[in-house]
């Protein structure tokens, strides 16, 4: 009776198997179950409000930052080109600004007998900036108005000759239409 029932239990077990594997089987070969999206159910208007908001606040957040820290290096690159000192403003990334360049052309600090040198890039003062920029300024102005008052001369005679051509035109425009007016009156 113990060989019965062990025989039993083992074809139970192995028939159960089989439809497993079966199962198994019968799912990853179903190209529905794989393919299919996964559905996201839904989670209010006013959660996907709020979500959407905050990744807006999020990323003007960072472009602000961005943007702040751009100009700050900016400003500070244009402020050491000039030879008078001038105030920095406060960057998160450390700037280098000298660089070494040997005689020889050899970067590394080799034994060689010549001398490394430092250059140094023409540097001009604010004041200097400022007083060439003036002057720039104020030939553009005169060009400026140089060409405005050519304009409008120009203009002076563009509509004197404007309304010469229009009133030729409408006195020929009458001419044509009384003799036009003639001609169906004799008709």
């Amino acid at each position: 009776m113990h060989f019965a029932h062990s025989r039993n239990l083992t074809s139970t077990l192995l028939i159960g198997g089989i439809l497993l594997m079966a199962l198994v089987l019968v799912q990853s070969k179903d190209p529905s179950s794989q393919d299919a999206p996964h559905i996201r159910h839904k989670r209010g208007i006013f959660w996907d409000f709020f979500q959407k908001m905050v990744i807006t606040k999020n990323l003007i957040v960072d472009q602000y930052t961005d943007t702040r820290n751009t100009l700050n290096d900016i400003y500070n690159t244009v402020n050491e080109q000039f030879s008078d000192p001038g105030p920095a403003k406060p960057t998160n990334r450390p700037r280098v600004t000298t660089e070494k360049i040997s005689i020889s052309g050899e970067e590394n600090g080799s034994n060689s007998e010549e001398p490394t040198t430092t250059t140094e890039a023409f540097q001009i003062s604010r004041y200097e900036l400022g007083r060439i920029l003036g002057r720039n300024f104020r030939g553009l102005q005169k060009l400026a108005m140089s060409e405005f008052s050519t304009a409008l001369n120009a203009t002076k005679y563009n509509l004197a000759e404007y309304k010469s051509e229009a009133d030729k035109q409408f006195a020929n425009s009458l001419a044509v239409e009384k003799k036009n007016k003639l001609k169906s009156l004799k008709g």
